[in-house]
C-alpha cells in the first residue's frame, strides 16, 4: 500500500472515531415508554441492544401495562416519545390538541372476537342479545361498535357489552362470565392453543410512535435518530429473531414461539435486510387512516369532543 493511501486510510479512521465521539459527547437524553402488547417488542428490544446509544441518544424506557396511563404520563411531562396505537393518541388528541404528534408506524398485529369452543356462534351477528366482554376506551371497543353499527345493529340495546381491564379478559370464557370476549394478541394466540376458543372476527391493531411536541421543538436531531434507531431495532429482530421473542417472551410471559409466529405477521418486518428496507414513516396514508379514526372516535362516543385531524 502507498504512503498516501496508508495516510488517507488514517485520516478516515481517524474522523470515523471523531464522529463516533462527537455524537457521543452530543447524546440527546430521551425518555421512551412502550406497552405489555405486541407494539412494545421493537422498543424492548432498543432498550436490551443498546441500539439507542449508538444512535446518539441516551434512552431511559418505561413499561406499562396498557395505553392509558402511558398516555397520561406524557401529559404530564413524564416521558417524551410513546409507542402505542390508535384510541390513546385520539384520546390524547381529543384532550390535549397540538401537543403530541406521530413520528412512525410500526405495522401492526390483531385483536379478535373469541368465544368458547362450544358456543354454536359462527359471527358477530349471532350474539345479538349476548355478553360480550371488552375494555372500554381501546382500539377493539371502536372496531366492535363500528362493526356492530355496520349489521344495522345498536351497541347499547342490542347487546350487553362488559367492561374488563385487559389482564382480566383472559379467563372470562372459561369462567362463562361472558358468551365472548374481545381480546388483542399475543393472548388470542395463547388462548386458541391451550383452550381451543374460536376466532369468529378479527381487526387489525395498528402501531404508532408519538413524539411530544414541546421534546421535538426542543430537540430538533431527535426525531431522524428515534427513526433510525428504531429502524436497527427491527432489522435486529429480523436477524436475531430467537433472541428478540426470548426478550419479549419472558417480558410477556409467553413462549418465545409465540412470539416469533406472531411478530412474522406483522407487514414492518416483511422483505427487511437492512435499515433502509424498514418502511417506518408515517406518510399521507397513515394520516388519513388516523384521521378516519378520529372522526370515528366521536362519532361512537369514545371521546367526548373532536379531534383536531391531522394536516
Amino acid at each position: 500500500m502507498s504512503f498516501s493511501r496508508i495516510l488517507n486510510s488514517l485520516f478516515t479512521a481517524v474522523g470515523f472515531t471523531w464522529a463516533v465521539l462527537a455524537q457521543a459527547n452530543d447524546a440527546i437524553p430521551i425518555r421512551i415508554a412502550y406497552p405489555q402488547a405486541l407494539n412494545g417488542q421493537i422498543p424492548l428490544v432498543l432498550e436490551k441492544s443498546g441500539l439507542a446509544k449508538s444512535k446518539g441518544l441516551e434512552a431511559q424506557y418505561s413499561f406499562f401495562q396498557n395505553g392509558p396511563p402511558m398516555m397520561e404520563a406524557l401529559a404530564a411531562g413524564g416521558v417524551d416519545i410513546v409507542v402505542t396505537s390508535y384510541q390513546p393518541f385520539a384520546t390524547f388528541v381529543a384532550k390535549l390538541p397540538g401537543k403530541a404528534e406521530p413520528i412512525a408506524q410500526l405495522g401492526h398485529a390483531s385483536h379478535s372476537l373469541l368465544v368458547a369452543k362450544d358456543s354454536s356462534a359462527k359471527s358477530l351477528s349471532d350474539l345479538k342479545g349476548k355478553r360480550i366482554a371488552l375494555s372500554f376506551g381501546s382500539d377493539s371497543h371502536l372496531d366492535l361498535l363500528s362493526s356492530i353499527r355496520k349489521l344495522g345493529l345498536d351497541p347499547a340495546t342490542d347487546y350487553k357489552l362488559i367492561n374488563l381491564a385487559p389482564n382480566e379478559l383472559n379467563l372470562v370464557l372459561n369462567q362463562g362470565a361472558a358468551e365472548a370476549a374481545l381480546i388483542r394478541q399475543p393472548q388470542v394466540q395463547r388462548l386458541e392453543q391451550e383452550f381451543g376458543v374460536r376466532n369468529i372476527q378479527t381487526w387489525p391493531h395498528k402501531f404508532l410512535v408519538i413524539a411530544s411536541s414541546d421534546f421535538l421543538a426542543q430537540q430538533p436531531a431527535a426525531k431522524k435518530r428515534v427513526l433510525e434507531a428504531f429502524r436497527e431495532a427491527v432489522v435486529y429482530i429480523v436477524d436475531n429473531e430467537d433472541q428478540a421473542a426470548e426478550w419479549f417472551g419472558e417480558r410477556l410471559r409467553l413462549s418465545p414461539a409465540i412470539i416469533k409466529e406472531l411478530s412474522a405477521q406483522n407487514p414492518l418486518f416483511k422483505g427487511v435486510r437492512k435499515a433502509v428496507d424498514v418502511r417506518l414513516d408515517f406518510d399521507a396514508t397513515h394520516r388519513k387512516s388516523l384521521n378516519e379514526w378520529f372522526a370515528a372516535s366521536f362519532q361512537n362516543g369514545l371521546i367526548k369532543t373532536p379531534a383536531e385531524p391531522l394536516k
